[in-house]
């Protein structure tokens, strides 16, 4: 299940999770951002003969997939330079831990998509960011 995500803060970082810039704080409104929990698994996990699952978790890390729709090309341009660094600090409203934290991201595939002319606007830009520091397992 999905739970729609606000962020308030983006900053440029190195892979080590140290800022190397400033923040970027005047996003335009989500239209859309959804959490998600990804466990990682050993990598001999897996079902064994009986079909007993062995999970073998190492870690869990959130991944956000964030869209904005019908945005302009100021917007569009604020949002995709914003996420275009390959590391990330981001401050956002956890859903599991009900409150605001900044974590170290990495940035995944970006698309703006349905070039409006007549309206100047994109339809729709969309992005996913993964945490580059898991929590343990």
């Amino acid at each position: 299940m999905s739970v729609n995500v606000p962020i308030r803060s983006v900053t440029p970082a190195n892979a080590n999770g140290k800022p190397i810039g400033p923040p970027v704080t005047n996003l335009p409104p989500l239209a859309k951002c959804d959490w998600a929990k990804q466990d990682l698994s050993a990598p001999d996990a897996g079902r064994v003969e009986s079909g007993r699952m062995l999970k073998k978790r190492r870690g869990k890390a959130d991944r956000l997939d964030l869209e904005w729709k019908y945005i302009s090309r100021a917007d569009t341009a604020r949002v995709l330079q914003a996420f275009d660094p390959e590391y990330i600090l981001v401050e956002y409203l956890d859903a599991k831990l009900g409150d605001w934290r900044t974590e170290h991201f990495y940035t995944g595939d970006m698309t703006a998509t349905g070039w409006t002319p007549h309206l100047d606007r994109w339809e729709k830009v969309s992005l996913a960011i993964i945490r580059a520091t898991p929590d343990k397992g």
